[in-house]
């Protein structure tokens, strides 16, 4: 396929475009790399490992990089690059049933997604959030269907990844390994860029103010016996034209009726301009978390080994911002939060 570079190309020139498919022509190359980095690499959860995923992603498709490159500088109109027709083994392992379940060795699914999105930036990860690994395991839990986070098969609400953490990521990625029995369980995205027309001048001035507070997510603060909610922001910033967010809509309370009606409003602009899709095994969603709130639509797990079955990585442009935050001998591990 062509791809325009978005440098060339207005804001409503991107509307549409968001997806880069591989040739079978790519896909033998990035096996080959994905190949070349096993070699060199045995396990996730080392520096070592991101270092090499970084020195070998050059060697990925040409096309591929391209779409990356432009997606990571200037973004698109509703947030998400699908990359799909990626190579993954047709000999996958039972879907994982443990909460905490991670990538430890470098499947072939981890070295994607490690290759992919270390072209947007440097991994990072938070100690509270499955201990600290690199790539978690998405996929329905006995027990937790209920629940609004990672573990459940609820309709999860909209919401920026870790909104509440001061290193957020800037980029995740989600890599299909198996979708759902029935094709239901769909991802569903939303950008201000797109929402933002819809708002009223006086909504989106105090949707600017720092009137709101988001309490810690559920996976930070297994065991608590409450979840604290921290000090007021905005939950919008930015410039006019290209605005950024950070709301979570169960986790996001407004401070007072005002601010409640303006959530309100910024709820009901996000559902009218929301894309969902049905991610297939080979299927990477990179979601701009500085713009884009996701969710996922409900499900029935049957707990067959044949369930739903995602990988995560979490991505910031750059370490530099969050090294004060940083265990120096991990290298991306975020320290535990100090909570109030």
């Amino acid at each position: 396929m062509t791809h325009t570079s978005l440098a060339d190309q207005t804001m409503e020139d991107r509307v549409g475009l968001g997806t880069y498919v591989l040739s079978a022509a790519e896909v033998e190359q990035v096996a080959l790399v994905v190949d070349q980095f096993r070699q060199r690499v045995s396990t996730v959860d080392r520096p070592e490992t991101v270092t090499v995923a970084h020195l070998l992603h050059g060697l990925l498709p040409e096309g591929l990089l391209r779409a990356i490159e432009d997606f990571r500088r200037y973004g698109n109109a509703h947030g998400v690059l699908t990359v799909r027709n990626l190579p993954l083994p047709g000999d996958l392992p039972p879907t994982p049933r443990s909460a905490n379940s991670v990538a430890v060795d470098c499947t072939p699914s981890a070295a994607l997604l490690l290759l992919l999105m270390s072209r947007m930036g440097d991994p990072i990860s938070y100690v509270e959030e499955k201990h600290g690994s690199l790539i978690h395991d998405i996929c329905p839990i006995p027990g937790e269907e209920d629940q609004q986070q990672n573990t459940g098969a609820v309709y999860f609400k909209l919401h920026t990844e870790n909104a509440f953490h001061a290193s957020r990521p800037d980029f995740l990625g989600l890599l299909c390994l198996r979708p759902d029995h029935e094709r239901r369980a769909s991802s569903i995205t939303s950008s201000i860029t797109e929402a933002v027309r819809l708002l009223s001048p006086e909504d989106e001035a105090v949707l600017r103010e720092p009137r709101f507070r988001t309490r810690l997510a559920p996976s930070f603060c297994r065991g608590q016996a409450h979840r604290p909610y921290l000090a007021p922001t905005p939950v919008l910033a930015g410039s006019a034209s290209f605005p950024l967010l950070t709301v979570d809509f169960d986790d996001t309370a407004p401070g007072d009726p005002q601010s409640a009606a303006a959530l309100d409003a910024l709820h009901e602009a996000l559902q009218a301009v929301r894309r969902e899709a049905i991610l297939v095994q080979g299927d990477l969603a990179i979601i701009d978390n500085s713009t884009t709130v996701h969710g996922r639509g409900e499900f029935t797990p049957r707990y067959d080994g044949a369930d739903r079955w995602l990988q995560r990585l979490f991505v910031v442009r750059s370490l530099r911002s969050s090294l004060d935050l940083l265990d120096r001998a991990d290298g991306y591990r975020c320290r535990a939060l100090a909570v109030p």
